[in-house]
């Protein structure tokens, strides 16, 4: 089996969606804060993954933005979304759409048969307009959450971007419990893949744990934007107050855990814009699959930036740096 990572755009995002959950960015405020603050903006990318399985064949993790949220934004969204979204969100170029990724390795929409969603926010979902024919597996908490709005003013998720799947499969967690995990769920009738429930940052989010050969790969989705976010006591992503405030914390401290009870286990975040994701985990999968010299490496750069206790060194903690040219794009030390 070969998981490969896609990348497939990326999302200008406030620093402080991602870096200010002990900051005030949390709750009411903290949506107040990332519809309003356009001064402090980083670039992070958007991955999908594709999964070669000998048996079940192509399949893809998330499927990342389309062409038309990318270049025809304003059509593209409509009503309340609209105002609360930047029209520059995401950028796209034509090698990261979905179907230019994948003919990387030799396939075409149609011959991916399963995606698996971490959640249905909109940069999760946007390649779903080219894979109707597929069969979509979702968390049913996250299913049942579509028609919610954010503090009752946004939707969580924006149905347009989904009237093309015509396969739904809805899981839940049956399969017993996974290590940290009181329960989980064996997907696609094959042990090697695994999906762990994580809600936090959706109702139903989810991540996918895929068993290779010797070692554990966890597809994290939201849940940890980046490696660093393992370190929850430190870094924290916009929280969204009560109940899923609350989901979020506990299921990144499962995750958390899940490292010593599988030594093996190497976290893939999906917007990592560190030396982690683009040093070691996209070229290292290049080929699909970690040699055992690749998995020490990704071990050595936890050590240099993690003590013992998952907290992350002095020198290894975020702080934003501004740009030189006095925009409001900047970059992300440690």
């Amino acid at each position: 089996m070969k998981v490969h990572p896609l990348h497939v755009g990326d999302t200008k995002v406030p620093y402080g969606q991602f870096y200010g959950g002990l900051e005030g960015w949390s709750g009411l405020a903290g949506f107040g804060r990332f519809a309003t603050d356009k001064s402090r903006y980083i670039l992070v990318p958007i991955h999908a993954y594709l999964i070669e399985h000998p048996y079940a064949g192509a399949l893809l993790v998330d499927t990342g933005i389309s062409w038309a949220q990318a270049h025809r934004h304003d059509q593209y969204y409509a009503g309340s979304l609209h105002y609360v979204l930047d029209t520059d969100e995401y950028w796209l170029a034509p090698e990261q759409e979905l179907t230019a990724q994948l003919a990387r390795f030799g396939y075409r929409p149609e011959d991916v048969s399963t995606v698996i969603l971490t959640h249905l926010h909109e940069d999760h979902v946007g390649g779903l307009r080219d894979l109707g024919h597929a069969r979509v597996v979702l968390s049913r908490a996250e299913w049942d959450g579509h028609s919610a709005r954010a503090f009752g003013i946004v939707p969580i998720i924006y149905q347009p971007s989904l009237t093309g799947v015509r396969d739904w499969e809805f899981v839940d967690y049956t399969s017993g419990p996974f290590h940290s995990f009181a329960a989980c769920r064996t997907c696609l009738e094959m042990a090697a893949c695994c999906l762990l429930p994580t809600p936090g940052h959706g109702p139903g989010h989810q991540c996918v744990l895929v068993r290779m050969d010797g070692y554990e790969l966890l597809i994290t989705g939201d849940i940890l934007y980046t490696l660093r976010h393992l370190a929850v006591d430190q870094v924290r992503a916009l929280q969204f107050g009560g109940t899923l405030e609350k989901q979020q914390l506990d299921s990144i401290r499962r995750v958390q855990a899940l490292p010593r009870e599988l030594p093996e286990l190497v976290l893939v975040p999906g917007h990592d814009h560190s030396a982690y994701q683009f040093e070691h985990l996209v070229p290292f999968l290049a080929d699909g699959v970690l040699a055992a010299e690749e998995r020490q490496a990704i071990k050595a750069y936890e050590t240099a930036i993690f003590d013992a206790h998952d907290n992350l060194l002095a020198n290894a903690q975020p702080h934003f740096v501004a740009p030189s040219d006095g925009g409001t794009l900047g970059t992300v030390t440690g």
